[in-house]
């Protein structure tokens, strides 16, 4: 059985490419259209020079990366715990723009798993860290989720 404590790597087995019809789709779902994001001829004059993925639909991408195929739910499984809720995001700083074709690939660890006053509730905190294909840093956050321990 394996044991979760901090710093032990969540694994991440995937990456994704980004491409027009993601930025558009993902953009629609999620109400983020300012023209930097939507309005090619507009971007243009930006400092992206072409439209960029909005801060919130980069921490999306990120996190779907860390959770892709039940990363979490199976890493929290070797030890008998199952995800009750996602509680939150703390101390997320986008560093770098996401732009057409960028590859994003994340790198994620736990940061602690602690019980609460509840003796059957523990928190578990991981941070991810999301590099495109040049190994930039887009963005860096740490996430707070409610788990169980199965009866």
């Amino acid at each position: 059985m394996a044991t979760i404590t901090a710093g032990t790597k969540i694994p991440c087995r995937v990456r994704r490419t980004l491409d027009v019809g993601d930025f558009s789709i993902l953009h629609q779902l999620t109400w983020f259209n300012m023209a930097v994001h939507s309005d090619a001829e507009y971007a243009k004059g930006t400092w992206f020079k072409e439209r960029s993925l909005a801060g919130p639909v980069i921490f999306t991408v990120a996190d779907g990366l860390v959770h892709h195929a039940d990363n979490i739910a199976e890493l929290l499984a070797e030890d008998g715990y199952e995800i009750y809720a996602y509680i939150g995001v703390d101390n997320m700083k986008i560093s770098s723009p996401v732009l057409f074709g960028d590859t994003l690939r994340a790198d994620a660890q736990v940061v602690d798993l602690r019980p609460t006053k509840n003796p059957e509730r523990f928190l578990f905190i991981y941070q991810n860290k999301t590099y495109n294909q040049r190994d930039q840093q887009v963005i860096d956050y740490q996430t707070t989720m409610l788990v169980m321990k199965k009866a």
